[in-house]
């Protein structure tokens, strides 16, 4: 336009049909025109630059979003699938305590049936008279059921504990009898009661030191079983809800490893 501009003035300058001061005046305005274009065009470019600033912003922010969705969609896929396995362990366990309650009803109709042959005021023949035990006080039942663990006496410690339970269901040990017991079968490897032992401990004592010691196990449990996603929920229910637990650098670690 500079150019176009001083075409003009000098066509008319030739033409000698303005006066200088006129002339003079003509250039101010077209400098001025000049100068708001100018300004314009850069104020153009600037919005320019912002748009195209903002629309990465907006696209970054897109994709964060779907990302976050993403993530969201599975760590409810992962919590459904603990559940679902949780709650087929459940089944597993009422199965089987089921099954126990049936053996033992039949093992009393056997007994009583053994009773009922025997002559009045008869004996069975070489059985020995059992005297009537005494409740062990809570403390030292606990420690006879530890003693008994020290020495690898899995079974022994399991039926000392669930009798210290059936004793003393709300007493000062309880939470720890049951992380207990799903310790003695957490060493036996029978990994799935040992999960569902130490839900006994997050369930029914909420409040108890030992429930992110057994969220632990629990999530160690499952790996061991194959189920990474299970233990990944666990170890990061460990970060969320007890950080200053001496669990929470061991669930770190053990998320770290499952991360590589």
């Amino acid at each position: 336009m500079r150019r176009v501009t001083l075409l003009i003035l000098l066509m008319l300058g030739v033409a000698g049909c303005v006066s200088d001061q006129q002339f003079q005046g003509l250039a101010l305005r077209v400098s001025a025109l000049e100068a708001q274009q100018a300004a314009a065009e850069k104020t153009c470019r600037e919005e320019a630059q912002r748009s195209t600033a903002l629309e990465k912003r907006l696209a970054a922010l897109e994709k964060q979003v779907a990302a976050l969705s993403e993530k969201r969609a599975e760590l409810l896929s992962e919590i459904e699938n603990l559940q679902a396995e949780i709650a087929r362990l459940k089944g597993l366990y009422e199965e089987l305590s089921y099954q126990q309650k049936q053996d033992r009803e039949a093992f009393s109709e056997f007994q009583a049936e053994v009773l009922k042959r025997l002559p009045p005021g008869g004996k069975a023949l070489g059985a020995p008279q059992i005297p009537q035990e005494k409740p062990l006080p809570e403390k030292e039942l606990y420690r006879k059921a530890l003693a008994a663990l020290k020495k690898k006496d899995y079974e022994k410690a399991r039926r000392l504990w669930r009798r210290y339970l059936e004793l003393y269901p709300k007493g000062k040990y309880a939470a720890n009898a049951h992380y207990w017991i799903g310790e003695t079968y957490y060493a036996e490897r029978r990994y799935e009661e040992a999960i569902l032992e130490y839900q006994k401990v997050i369930d029914g004592f909420p409040g108890s030191y030992k429930v992110p010691a057994a969220l632990l196990k629990q999530g160690l449990a499952f790996l061991h079983l194959g189920d990474t996603a299970a233990a990944r929920i666990l170890f990061k229910k460990i970060l969320s809800k007890y950080p200053r637990s001496e669990q929470a650098p061991l669930a770190r670690k053990y998320l770290k490893r499952l991360s590589r």
